[in-house]
């Protein structure tokens, strides 16, 4: 095993995310261990579809990080790769919380932090050996998934290496340069996946280690990926201080803090002086019930002044706001706009709650049973993806695009130049440019929530067809003549069992049914092969018919034997067929 390829899938929808040219740190930082181990290692960065899968197939091992968002294209990646025998190992923040479901697509699963976890599985492949004594590793001993218990401690800061971001191969940093001085956080938002994965304790770096970092990026942006940068205020401004004596003269930085971080007057002074330019404030609210609700411990009255305070040292501040708490109604979410318009905030999320597997809010959600759908590819704050209290999930889909609209229009877009100067202008056109977009790629979301609150949480057969066949086909020796059909619906999730032989008769007929009984648009459709049978010939021709339904659903999965090399006549569609995945039953 000499060369190891480390992908963070990148999503193509058009909304804020889809705009980020900055990787997470966890992937170089696995990369920057094996390179000093003597691994050949190339970290991509890319949509699936740009990734170059001619030089990713010649590896030994591929590694895949996931989020909620992007978990599904992460499995997509691993199937492909599957489909060649390619040992996957998938970890990231999604796959930590439903390892069970990462499981099913790669072969190992990482959970929690792989510091300290990922270089000894790969030791342990190396020689062939199962991790039975890695902590937080999950995988498969004979068909058995395994759960190796997690591992009981943190991971020391100052143990982890300076991430060599070189090793990009694929969407390499553009824009701001990532550096992080910091983990975990001591606060505990009900929808936030940070404590869960990383703990309620802060863990720091020494500001010697951060300032040798961050003396490699002179002249450049950078943005302290920390959680919360200014958590302890005098840790803060010790580096801060030492960016000033050495002369580390950055073109411009930005951090996530709270609001009670511009209280400072002396982190302000530093801030300005450092050219620390932007704010990231997680606002959350302007509804005194919600932020209680939120365990913001935080009031109004301190979004108010901490607005003003960065404002007058001319630090922009990108507001991060969440609607659809049980409090929250269609007026509190025409409000936050006039809010943020008259406090001249530069730059906003508007986002909806998001119950992210792995935090409280999801548990309360799932329990309640108010979750609408478990497609996580929706799970991006851009998609309403339960029922709220107060409003429906239509009302709380359109006026969180509204809020967008409003904030974003051409006649706020110059609204901060004066103010904060061009930058805020620039933050807000591509805001416009990107509202306009989401516009038109995701108005089919409004035809679905209906159908996905009145979906049945039963399974309903739909349909059930015998094809007669005038030809004999066989299945391990087994005469037949005839094809099987069986459609049922489950949760939303349409699924179609299909067993016999196919060939081009009743792939006509198979075409037809489906038209019939699957909607358009449909989120998920599950295609069961297992007892399929069917020519080279035919199986080009099933295809192009997959291909043809990728258009008209979100997802698509192919369930075949995991011995079965018939599957093979897709390695070369894969790519062309939307949201596509192979899964092997691995029952056995």
């Amino acid at each position: 095993m000499k060369e190891i390829v480390l992908i963070e899938p990148k999503t193509k929808r058009g909304h804020v995310y889809s705009m980020v040219r900055m990787p997470r740190l966890g992937l170089p930082l696995l990369g920057t261990q094996l390179k000093a181990e003597g691994y050949k290692v190339s970290i991509y960065m890319a949509t699936l579809d740009s990734l170059p899968w001619n030089k990713i197939l010649e590896a030994d091992l591929v590694g895949i990080s996931t989020t909620t968002s992007t978990s599904y294209d992460a499995y997509r990646i691993a199937s492909h790769l599957r489909a060649y025998n390619i040992p996957v190992v998938i970890g990231g923040i999604h796959a930590t919380f439903l390892p069970d479901e990462a499981l099913q697509y790669g072969d190992y699963v990482v959970r929690g932090e792989a510091d300290y976890t990922f270089l000894p599985l790969v030791r342990a492949l190396k020689e062939g050996k199962l991790p039975r004594d890695i902590p937080g590793v999950s995988y498969w001993d004979n068909g058995v998934p395994v759960h190796n218990p997690a591992q009981d401690y943190w991971v020391e800061m100052d143990d982890l290496p300076i991430p060599d971001l070189s090793l990009f191969v694929q969407g390499k940093p553009g824009g701001a340069i990532p550096v992080m001085t910091s983990r975990g956080c001591p606060f505990n938002c009900i929808f936030c996946s940070v404590t869960p994965m990383f703990g309620r304790g802060y863990r720091y770096r020494k500001t010697e280690s951060v300032l040798e970092e961050l003396s490699l990026y002179r002249g450049q942006h950078v943005f302290f990926c920390d959680d919360h940068f200014a958590a302890n205020p005098k840790r803060t401004k010790e580096l801060l201080r030492g960016m000033l004596d050495r002369k580390i003269n950055l073109k411009g930085w930005g951090a996530q803090v709270r609001v009670d971080a511009a209280r400072d007057e002396e982190f302000l002074e530093l801030m300005r002086l450092t050219r620390g330019n932007i704010a990231y404030i997680g606002l959350e609210s302007i509804n005194p019930a919600t932020l209680e609700a939120y365990n913001k411990q935080q009031s109004l009255d301190d979004i108010e002044e901490s607005i003003r305070r960065f404002h007058d040292y001319g630090v922009r501040i990108h507001g991060m706001f969440v609607f659809g708490s049980d409090s929250d109604t269609v007026q509190t979410i025409r409000d936050t706009v006039d809010f943020a318009l008259k406090m001249r905030i530069d730059s906003v999320q508007f986002l909806m709650l998001t119950p992210l597997p792995g935090t409280p809010l999801f548990k309360q959600l799932e329990t309640g049973g108010r979750l609408l759908t478990r497609d996580w590819e929706l799970y991006d704050g851009h998609h309403a993806v339960f029922q709220p209290a107060l409003m429906s999930p239509e009302q709380l889909q359109e006026e969180t695009y509204n809020a967008f609209k409003r904030f974003y229009s051409m006649s706020h877009v110059f609204q901060n130049t004066m103010l904060t100067g061009w930058g805020s202008s620039l933050y807000r056109g591509v805001g416009w440019w990107l509202v306009k977009r989401f516009e038109k790629q995701n108005r089919w979301y409004d035809q679905i929530l209906e159908r996905l609150q009145n979906k049945s949480n039963r399974s309903v057969p739909l349909l059930y067809r015998r094809i007669p066949i005038f030809q004999e086909g066989k299945i391990k020796g087994e005469a037949i003549n005839h094809l099987k059909i069986y459609v049922s619906e489950s949760n939303g999730v349409f699924y179609l069992r299909l067993r016999g032989l196919l060939n081009h008769l009743t792939l006509r007929e198979l075409n037809r049914t489906i038209k019939g009984l699957v909607p358009k648009p449909c989120l998920h459709l599950v295609i069961n092969t297992e007892g399929l049978s069917f020519s080279e010939k035919t199986s080009r021709a099933f295809a192009r018919f997959l291909e043809r339904l990728g258009r008209r659903v979100s997802r698509v999965q192919l369930i075949y034997r995991e011995e079965d090399v018939r599957h093979s006549f897709m390695k070369k569609k894969f790519l062309k067929i939307p949201r596509f995945e192979l899964l092997p039953n691995r029952d056995r």
